[in-house]
């Protein structure tokens, strides 16, 4: 089957194989199926950590998110498990994972902007809301964080 060796890498350190399964899967879940229409790569991209997980044949992403430093704090963002791998408990699996790599980095705290709907996800996984839930590309999110001291 497949091991959860999540992979941590800098796009400079991604091989066009990587980069090419993290986009589609990131375009199918956030442009295809949510129809957010703020572009799905940006210039945070550049310097962000991908963290991902592909299939045994290396040509799709099963999950990913991204980690990037913005005003001294660590976010976590652009969190997608493909449909057919939903349900299998591997965004709960790359997060622990990604808590661990943050530890690793001496980071304090984890803050995302989660959508509304996944949100008991995040609390189960022990992050708190700060803040109001405000609007970001047509859909309401809400400021969490997780405490990783």
């Amino acid at each position: 089957m497949m091991n959860n060796n999540f992979s941590f890498k800098k796009i400079d350190e991604m091989t066009s194989r990587e980069m090419f399964a993290v986009a589609r899967l990131r375009n199918e879940t956030f442009v295809a199926e949510q129809k957010i229409t703020l572009p799905d790569l940006d210039d945070q991209d550049l310097t962000a950590v991908q963290v991902f997980l592909l299939n045994e044949k290396q040509t799709d992403a099963l999950a990913t998110c991204r980690l990037f430093v913005e005003k001294d704090k660590w976010m976590l963002g652009r969190v997608a498990v493909s449909k057919k791998s939903r349900g299998q408990s591997l965004g709960k699996k790359m997060l622990l994972a990604v808590h661990n790599y943050l530890k690793e980095q001496n980071a304090s705290a984890l803050y995302c902007h989660a959508q509304m709907h996944v949100k008991p996800f995040y609390e189960k996984l022990g992050y708190q809301t700060c803040g109001e839930p405000f609007d970001e590309g047509g859909v309401e999110h809400i400021m969490m964080k997780k405490s990783l001291s």
